[in-house]
């Protein structure tokens, strides 16, 4: 009876295992093109994104190798570069980054094309990038450097400091392709969805299928050094024979990613991106919630000085073989998977604010475990005994593990907040200026780069330096000392391709043991200092949800009154505005959690998913009626006492006219400016207010600068022609509907299995991509001839586009009807 039952069940659970993977399938291709409802993106980009990642990834890791930073092992261990000298390369490289990353904002944040913000970037800057990671491993530095001839330069052999020439000049043009790159990758998930869940997701799915890009290579390296190298990590020869193959695969891969995606910014269709580069420095400047990230970041600097605590074990120490140290780092890469896959039910559950501080605080502890674990580890050789060998080796992998399951989290958390904190950017200053971001990113660095000293000096002091390496070197004990994984030091620093010896210095196993306690102490305590801020976040995610649908609302009458609204954009606003008043002033429910429980007691399958369905209903419902608000808030924006304000102000403006922009003086506009920062700013709305009439007198002081660079002598300023531009975009939506059909026409013929079809529809799909591309530099040309007028008369034309927005808010009637006549019909 018993084994009856048991094969019943396992029968039961076969087909109840065998009908998800059905329905999985049947989703998969019904969605393969189109989202599912209530989502963004496609299976087809989702795996896209994802699976092109593994090459973003692999070229991050072998660029983040090569980048300066003040504990660079490639550049310090195995091209043998001191750690001072490497530091002051890293402080120089630092400030280089700052105007070069710039010009990227400014790049990506006045980019208008069919392509996107970021996706065109990913194979432009990734080509070169991949080049230079070739020829910084290949690149013969000793002997260029002997070009030179003989002698010293500040104190130094003259190939040493070409070498570090060398090294600083690869940074430089690294720097500015690879950033870019990678940027544009992690940026990319920013816009392909507006869902801040949605976001999270595809973070997890793409984190899980990217992830195996480093865990492939931390793998592989161990293994190949075991053939190549005498089991040295640190040989420079290792490099030149693994990243060349890498390199090529990650560029084809990342094509992947440009041509399968496709950016989904909630703004009008007719917004025209001009923005200067201090009016998106002082946007940025403003947002609180970049503050608290940056901060974390910038403060968090010695909490990663642990991370060469496993390696360096390994081969300095030699506590195990290079099979067992493949196994290890195959093993903690794997946390990083777990911590993937459970972030986005975390953020569901607990919130990204919660996860953000839960997981670092978590990681204050388990870094702290791994301090007395390391004072007991052998590191002669010699011991045999379990508490000094294996047994401290498992409990530092365990610590390890659990460090990295808690920072999987943040590589879904941070993509994540830091897409809604560019939906805040653009729901404040009504503008998407993304890559400003990144430049004070780049200028914070120099905080970072600052206190990243401590780790130098604490390397120096601690005995990794010249004087320890010589004796280690002069040394026979430690220089004929057999390692656990069966090396002798000897041999290893014998057929070492480096120029410098100071490494050589962990050698010794006392060295090695009291640098290693030296730096998780270091980052325990920039543990400590990184968790800080994260108590200062407050952006929750019925905020950011909110947030968005006030962002569809502005375009939706952006476009209204432009004459571009779509019969899509109509239905999905006017219903969101149906429920919101449907749902204004209602009461939150409260789900029976024994409604559940009873059918799970019952073991009825269709009360359980009936029960399942209901909680999703009422959470659902709770969460329209949080969000609610602000759409309605939203509509009657210009009801409202600032709303008013503004409106008489544009009047002012735009009935005194653009020869109206030339009344004031400079020093009259800066006097109003003071006036305004005067403002009192004790409640929200007060602060509403102060930040209104901030930006209102800023803009006409910045407008009046403009007016006497360009239209000096009291020129008049001369209005260009709209109709180019509109012709232009008439032709942008043409193109719009033709894609779409051709994409739609392209899966039916793919379910229809007719390839002579979908090769002519492939075909029309890539010339239809050149007439964009052609089409787009039109519009950027065209706009490029405006940009003077735009500076000028930014006042009057942001009084112009209140006036309208406001007119255009006064229509909602009106076009609520013509949403019924189209139901209607």
């Amino acid at each position: 009876m018993a084994k009856k039952k048991a094969a019943d069940a396992a029968k039961k659970a076969s087909k109840s295992g065998s009908s998800k993977i059905g329905t999985l399938v049947r989703n998969v291709r019904a969605h393969w093109n189109e989202p599912p409802k209530g989502r963004y993106m496609p299976y087809k980009e989702i795996l896209s994104y994802a699976g092109g990642g593994i090459g973003v990834k692999f070229l991050a890791v072998m660029a983040t190798n090569m980048i300066l930073s003040a504990t660079n092992v490639l550049i310090g261990n195995a091209l043998g570069v001191k750690p001072l000298h490497v530091y002051i390369m890293y402080f120089i490289s630092v400030l280089v980054n700052i105007p070069l990353s710039g010009i990227r904002a400014n790049i990506i944040d006045n980019t208008r094309s069919k392509e996107g913000k970021y996706r065109p970037y990913i194979v432009k800057m990734g080509i070169p990038s991949a080049i230079v990671t070739i020829l910084f491993v290949w690149f013969p530095y000793q002997q260029f450097g002997s070009l030179f001839g003989s002698g010293t330069i500040f104190g130094e052999e003259k190939a040493y400091v070409v070498t570090c020439a060398l090294i600083l000049l690869f940074n430089f043009i690294q720097q500015f392709f690879y950033y870019f790159f990678t940027e544009a990758y992690d940026n990319l998930i920013h816009v392909l969805s507006p869902d801040t869940q949605e976001r999270a997701d595809v973070a997890t799915i793409k984190g899980v299928v990217y992830s195996l890009a480093p865990s492939v290579l931390s793998l592989a390296m161990p293994i190949f050094a075991q053939f190549l190298t005498n089991n040295n990590l640190y040989d420079i020869r290792l490099y030149r024979y693994i990243y060349p193959p890498i390199a090529i695969v990650s560029v084809i891969l990342s094509i992947v990613v440009y041509a399968n995606t496709k950016e989904k910014i909630v703004q009008a269709k007719t917004h025209v991106i001009q923005i200067r580069f201090i009016d998106s420095l002082r946007e940025v400047l403003r947002n609180k919630y970049f503050w608290v990230i940056a901060m974390a970041t910038w403060l968090g600097f010695l909490e990663s000085s642990m991370s060469v605590i496993l390696n360096w074990l390994y081969n300095y120490g030699g506590v195990c073989s290079g099979s067992v140290n493949a196994f290890i780092t195959l093993i903690c890469q794997n946390a990083g998977l777990v911590g993937m896959l459970l972030a986005p039910f975390a953020i569901r559950k607990w919130g990204k604010r919660f996860v953000l501080i839960g997981t670092n605080v978590m990681n204050i502890l388990f870094i702290a475990l791994m301090f007395p674990v390391v004072r007991i580890i052998d590191m002669t050789g010699e011991s045999t005994a379990a508490i000094e060998t294996w047994i401290p080796l498992i409990l530092l992998v365990v610590c390890y593990w659990m460090n990295n399951l808690m920072n999987a989290f943040m590589q879904i958390l941070t993509p994540s907040i830091n897409a809604d904190i560019r939906d805040y950017q653009q729901y404040v200053s009504g503008e998407r200026i993304d890559g400003m971001f990144s430049t004070i990113t780049a200028v914070g660095g120099l905080i970072t780069v600052a206190s990243s000293g401590i780790v130098n000096l604490l390397y120096d002091k601690f005995g990794i330096n010249e004087a320890t390496a010589a004796r280690v070197l002069a040394d026979p004990e430690i220089m004929n000392k057999t390692l656990r994984n069966g090396t002798v030091v000897r041999d290893v620093i014998e057929a070492a391709d480096t120029s410098s010896s100071v490494y050589f210095a962990l050698y010794d196993g006392d060295v090695l043991q009291t640098v290693c306690g030296v730096l998780i102490i270091a980052s325990i305590a920039g543990a400590f200092i990184n968790v800080f801020p994260y108590f200062f976040y407050d952006l929750t995610e019925r905020k950011q949800q909110g947030m968005v649908k006030v962002l569809k609302i502005r375009a939706f009458f952006e476009d209204f009154g432009n004459d571009k609204l779509s019969d899509e954009s109509l239905r999905e606003v006017v219903e969101m505005v149906d429920e919101a008043r449907a749902l204004s002033g209602c009461e939150k429910e409260v789900f029976d959690k024994e409604e559940l429980k009873n059918a799970k007691k019952a073991k009825n399958a269709a009360a359980i998913a009936e029960a399942k369905k209901h909680r999703r209903e009422i959470a659902d419902r709770n969460r329209e009626i949080e969000l609610a608000p602000y759409v309605l808030n939203e509509l009657d924006y210009y009801n409202s006492a600032i709303g008013m304000r503004q409106v008489d102000d544009a009047k002012a403006i735009s009935e005194a006219g653009l020869a109206g922009l030339g009344k004031f003086t400079v020093a009259e506009l800066r006097a109003e400016l003071k006036e305004a920062k005067a403002l009192p700013k004790g409640t929200e709305e007060e602060k509403e207010y102060r930040r209104y009439r901030i930006y209102f007198c800023r803009t006409r002081l910045t407008a009046r600068k403009y007016l006497n660079k360009y239209y000096p002598n009291g020129q008049a300023i001369q209005k260009p022609d709209d109709a180019p531009l509109n012709a232009l975009f008439a032709i942008e939506d043409e193109y719009d509907k033709r894609e779409d059909e051709l994409y739609k026409a392209l899966f039916d013929a793919g379910e229809k299995k007719d390839k002579a079809a979908k090769k002519q529809i492939q075909a029309q799909i890539k010339a239809l991509k050149k007439d964009f591309a052609a089409l787009n530099k039109k519009i950027r040309a065209e706009q490029d001839a405006r940009l003077n007028y735009t500076r000028c008369a930014k006042p009057y034309l942001d009084a112009r586009r209140v006036l309208i927005k406001a007119e255009n808010y006064t229509h909602f009637a009106e076009l609520e009807e013509r949403y019924r006549q189209i139901i209607k019909a």
